[in-house]
């Protein structure tokens, strides 16, 4: 499952979000924390392909660096936890950061339950920035269903 976690957080990198839909269980939900463009919890692939289309959108050359990950439990219920540095570069030239952890659930090496909690301070100042330098999907609301 290490491996299997570092691999599509690679392609992740390298903006390739579709390795994240192949881990997905056929009844899942993809959470992220709090109240702007990114927030909001997706039940369905649809959303969440949006979800991600937006996210690229906004941080372009997003990049995630992989402090820790831990596992636990057994195939059919399985918690991993990844502990992670992303890092881009604003429009206003500008190289950010933020830091972060995604909780994924798995059942039978399917993901049901991911959720992602970053300091989310840091990351209104940087969509403000974004949003200051024209991207118009930081202003919308967030992505639900």
């Amino acid at each position: 499952m290490r491996s299997k976690v570092r691999d599509v957080f690679s392609a992740l990198n390298h903006g390739n979000y579709e390795p994240v839909f192949a881990s997905l269980a056929p009844k899942f939900e993809y959470w992220f924390i709090g109240e702007h463009a990114l927030a909001g919890l997706r039940t369905s692939l649809p959303m969440t392909r949006k979800w991600y289309e937006r996210l690229y959108k906004i941080f372009p050359n997003i990049h995630f660096d992989l402090k820790n990950i831990s596992i636990q439990g057994a195939p059919w219920d399985t918690t991993i936890t990844v502990e992670w540095d992303d890092s881009y570069i604003l429009l206003n030239g500008e190289k950010r950061s933020n830091l972060g952890v995604h909780i994924i659930h798995f059942k039978w090496f399917k993901a049901d339950s991911i959720r992602i909690y970053c300091d989310t301070k840091l990351l209104l100042d940087n969509l403000a920035i974004q949003a200051q330098g024209g991207i118009k999907d930081v202003a919308l609301p967030p992505l639900i269903g």
